[in-house]
C-alpha cells in the first residue's frame, strides 16, 4: 500500500514565489467564474445530495478505509460543491480518509499527477493545513471544464439559469412566509364610556384572545356603538385573515425549478412525488444506472489508484429492472427459446446453487 508523502512541496519550491500567488489568484478567479446561483438552500439540491449520499453509503466495500461515512460525504460534496477531496492519513497504523473543507491546486500542466494541493481539514478546536501530492488525496468532481480542470463544478453551476430561477422563486415564497400571520376581527372603536374610565371592550378582547376554536356568542354590531347604523362595520364579526398569499406563477416556477434542478443533478422528480409505482420504479432504475453506477465507477478507479489495490463498490444485487427482464423472459420462452438460455439472456440466471 502506498503511503502519502508528508508535505512534499513548499510554497517556494512548488511554483516559485510569485508563481504561487498567481496560481492561487487564477484558482479564485476560476471558481468565481464557474459559481452558479445560490441554489444550495433549495429543496432540490438537498434532495439530490441526500439521495446520492445515501445511495453511495449503501454500497459495501472490503477496504476498511472506504466507510459508509466517507461514501456519503463524497456523494454529498459532488452535488453541493461540485468536488470532494479527502486526504489519505495513516494514524496508529491504520489508513483513514479525512474530508477537507478547503483546498487549492497548483501545477504547470493539465496532468494531475504533477499537481500539488494545499488542503485544510477542520476539527472541533482547530484546523490542519498541509501541502500534499496528488497521490496523497482522493479527489473527485461532478464535472470539469477543459479550461480549468482543477476546479470541480456542481450541477447548479452548470445549470446556472435554472438555479437562479429556482432559488429566486423559493426566496420569494420565503419572503412571503415571513410576513405577519393573524386574523383581524372588526370591533367597535375602543374608548371609555361616558363617565367611566374603563375600556368597555377590554373584557371582549380578552374573551376573544382566550378562545381556541370554541363557540362564542356576541351581540350584533349592526347597531353601531352609540352612533347607530352609520357607525357599524360593514361586516358583522367576520374575521379577515392576514397571512401569506403565494402568487400561483411563483409557486409554479418553484415547482418547475425543483424538477429541473433534480434533472441537472442526475435525478428524477418522480422519486419525490406521488407518482405511481411503475413510474417510480423506472425513475429509480434510470437514476441508479445513469447516475449512481457511473459515479461509483469513477470513484472505484480513483480509490484503486490512490490506495494501490483494487477497490470495488458493491450495491444490492436485486435487479432494478426486474419487471422488464421478467417480461422479456416470458416473451422469449413463449417464442420457443430454451428456458435456461432465456434466463441467461435476460440476466435472471443466478450462479448460486
Amino acid at each position: 500500500m502506498r503511503l502519502p508523502r508528508k508535505r512534499a512541496e513548499t510554497r517556494a519550491a512548488a511554483n516559485g514565489g510569485g508563481d504561487f500567488f498567481n496560481a492561487v489568484l487564477a484558482q479564485i478567479e476560476a471558481q468565481a467564474a464557474t459559481k452558479g446561483a445560490d441554489a444550495g438552500g433549495t429543496a432540490a439540491i438537498e434532495a439530490a445530495a441526500g439521495q446520492l449520499a445515501r445511495a453511495l453509503a449503501g454500497a459495501t466495500c472490503d477496504h476498511p478505509a472506504v466507510t459508509p461515512m466517507f461514501l456519503a460525504q463524497y456523494g454529498r460534496d459532488l452535488i453541493r460543491g461540485g468536488a470532494s477531496l479527502h486526504r489519505i492519513d495513516i494514524e496508529a497504523g491504520a489508513l483513514t480518509l479525512t474530508p477537507c473543507a478547503q483546498w487549492h491546486w497548483i501545477g504547470r500542466t493539465a496532468n494531475p499527477e504533477t499537481w500539488t494541493v494545499n488542503a485544510t481539514d477542520y476539527g472541533p478546536s482547530g484546523s490542519r493545513t498541509d501541502w500534499l501530492p496528488y497521490s496523497g488525496v482522493v479527489w473527485g468532481c461532478w464535472g470539469r471544464s477543459a479550461a480549468t480542470p482543477w476546479v470541480g463544478r456542481s450541477p447548479s453551476s452548470w445549470a446556472g439559469l435554472t438555479a437562479k430561477v429556482a432559488s429566486e422563486a423559493e426566496r420569494s415564497i420565503g419572503d412571503e412566509s415571513s410576513g405577519p400571520i393573524t386574523n383581524i376581527v372588526p370591533v367597535p372603536e375602543a374608548g371609555a364610556a361616558e363617565g367611566d374610565e374603563a375600556d368597555p371592550l377590554a373584557k371582549l378582547r380578552a374573551d376573544i384572545a382566550a378562545k381556541r376554536g370554541q363557540l362564542t356568542i356576541v351581540e350584533t354590531t349592526a347597531a353601531g356603538w352609540g352612533e347607530g347604523q352609520t357607525g357599524a362595520p360593514q361586516r358583522d364579526w367576520k374575521p379577515a385573515r392576514l397571512g401569506p398569499d403565494y402568487p400561483a406563477a411563483v409557486v409554479e416556477a418553484a415547482r418547475d425549478g425543483f424538477a429541473r434542478l433534480l434533472a441537472a443533478a442526475g435525478s428524477n422528480v418522480s422519486l419525490f412525488t406521488d407518482a405511481d409505482g411503475t413510474a417510480q420504479r423506472e425513475a429509480l432504475r434510470r437514476w441508479h444506472m445513469g447516475t449512481v453506477l457511473p459515479i461509483a465507477a469513477i470513484l472505484e478507479a480513483e480509490l484503486s489508484a490512490k490506495l494501490d489495490e483494487p477497490v470495488t463498490l458493491t450495491f444490492d444485487s436485486y435487479a432494478l429492472d426486474i419487471a422488464g427482464r421478467a417480461a422479456s423472459f416470458r416473451q422469449l420462452v413463449t417464442a420457443g427459446m430454451d428456458v435456461t438460455q432465456a434466463l441467461a439472456i435476460t440476466g435472471l440466471l443466478s450462479d448460486e446453487p
